[in-house]
């Protein structure tokens, strides 16, 4: 079972997250009551599609999860970036995130 320890880059608080292997990540988070979404953000997100870029992360190691999708190419994202809502893991991550308003 994929360890998955999620570090909140604007509180620097730290959660580690269950998941089963190919879990997606945005649901892992969900299911362990995580925050994704902060503010107005908790009501105009896409609900996982991959459309809104509302859930951008750094990921480390990338060997570790999908490679990248159709929609992470459309936002043009840095090569540590990804979506968490299309993020499938299969290995230890750390995954960095500002949970913004």
């Amino acid at each position: 079972m994929p360890k998955i320890k999620v570090i909140n880059t604007e509180t620097n608080e730290t959660i580690d997250l269950k998941a089963g292997y190919g879990a997606n990540l945005r649901k892992a988070a969900l299911y362990n009551d995580a925050e994704v979404y902060k503010g107005l953000n908790k009501f105009l997100n896409c609900r996982g599609h991959g459309l809104c870029g509302k859930c951008v992360v750094e990921i480390e190691p990338l060997e570790n999860v999908n490679p990248r999708t159709f929609f992470e190419n459309l936002h043009k994202l840095e090569p540590h970036q990804k979506l968490g809502c299309r993020v499938k893991v299969y290995g230890d991550i750390t995954v960095k995130a500002a949970i913004a308003d």
